[in-house]
């Protein structure tokens, strides 16, 4: 087996970086990677801060977005250069036979390996959403093919029924059966709509092609509605995003929670109203705020009520009758999340560690 670094000195040409590394108390000198494994569990198993991964390795932002993938029974091994900066390298094991250049550049050619490699974090806890929800906007669905009806005049149908729908692309033989739902609205102006739920009613499978088409219904998650549209199957794919800082100021909030909960924990999908036209990409890892309680008491009403509590004068004397006092509490950190998905306008990231459970409201920031 032959050992690949990954990385140079890290203060050869980012000295910033290995001050803000930061390894696991426990972190072990080496990690092979099993079956299960992901990005983040890895990252996590080394280092305190996970986003710090792309540093480590000393990935510019092409690498970052295009990352070498890591298979089972490779071997990652923690270790310092002769500056005593982290570092880490990767020993491939012995079950991939993949052809591999070096350089030594920190910057070097990527290494292309035609197998999947693990994925960033944990595919059962984002399959179910991917393939059967999402976000839309009625533009994404003008194109969509329509369910037109069936032949006994029926506008409600389920499982096993056949019914008519528009065109379709002339490949596509599987389908989503889709309708907007509620709106997600912008938490600081409840006038904007950022994008609407896309309600997963079922599945079909086309039986006839042709202008209408001729689908059997399949799935039916609810009652399947005429008017209701048709967008082909998802297609699972692993998510190999590296977790990463942004690289510019990020202010979101949570706007909302797939499923219409209002509280979301570990392994759950929270909505940000932040997207594509904000920076977001996917891979970005952002910590999540609890806004600081208010303390503010602009008429010294809750002063008056501790002195009365209190048996005294003393907590109503020393406060001060300020109409604009606005203060609060400093926010608290309740958790990291991941984004893995990024629309325009919102952006669906997974909750990684949570001290609290994490509110619509809550603010998503760089870590």
């Amino acid at each position: 087996m032959r050992t690949l670094l990954l990385t140079a000195a890290l203060s050869l040409t980012f000295p910033a970086w290995a001050d803000q590394v930061r390894l696991q108390d426990n972190a072990p000198a080496q990690h092979v990677v099993v079956k299960g494994d992901t990005l983040w569990g890895i990252s996590e198993t080394f280092l305190k801060d996970p986003w710090q991964w792309p540093n480590v390795w000393h990935l510019n932002r092409d690498e970052i977005k295009n990352p070498h993938l890591i298979y089972p029974g490779d071997v990652v091994r923690l270790g310092r250069d002769g500056a005593g900066n982290v570092r880490l390298s990767l020993e491939k094991g012995p079950r991939l036979n993949a052809t591999v250049k070096l350089s030594p550049h920190a910057y070097g050619e990527p290494i292309v390996i035609k197998e999947t490699g693990i994925p960033s974090i944990p595919e059962q806890a984002i399959t179910p959403l991917l393939s059967r929800s999402g976000v839309g906007d009625p533009s994404d669905l003008e194109n969509a093919p329509r369910i037109l009806g069936s032949s006994d005049a029926r506008v409600m149908f389920g499982v096993n029924d056949r019914i008519y729908a528009g065109r379709g692309d002339g490949g596509t033989v599987d389908w989503r059966i889709v309708r907007l739902g509620q709106p997600i609205k912008n938490p600081n102006d409840k006038k904007e709509v950022l994008a609407y739920e896309l309600v997963h009613v079922g599945e079909a499978q086309t039986v006839l092609p042709g202008d209408p088409q001729l689908l059997r219904i399949t799935r039916a998650e609810q009652e399947v509605l005429e008017r209701d549209r048709l967008l082909p199957a998802w297609k699972a794919e692993p998510i190999q995003y590296l977790p990463h800082a942004p690289e510019i100021p990020i202010s979101a909030k949570v706007a909302a929670m797939i499923g219409g909960s209002v509280h979301a924990g570990v392994w759950m999908t929270v909505v940000l109203d932040r997207g594509l036209r904000d920076g977001l990409e996917p891979g970005h890892v952002l910590a999540l705020f609890r806004a600081g309680r208010s303390v503010a008491d602009p008429k010294c009403v809750r002063a008056d009520k501790i002195a009365f509590l209190a048996g005294g004068e003393d907590h109503g004397n020393d406060c001060i009758r300020d109409q604009s006092d606005k203060s609060a509490l400093p926010d608290t950190r309740v958790g990291l999340a991941f984004v893995y998905r990024v629309f325009n306008k919102v952006a669906y990231a997974l909750v990684m560690k949570s001290n609290e459970q994490i509110s619509l409201g809550d603010s998503a920031r760089n870590p």
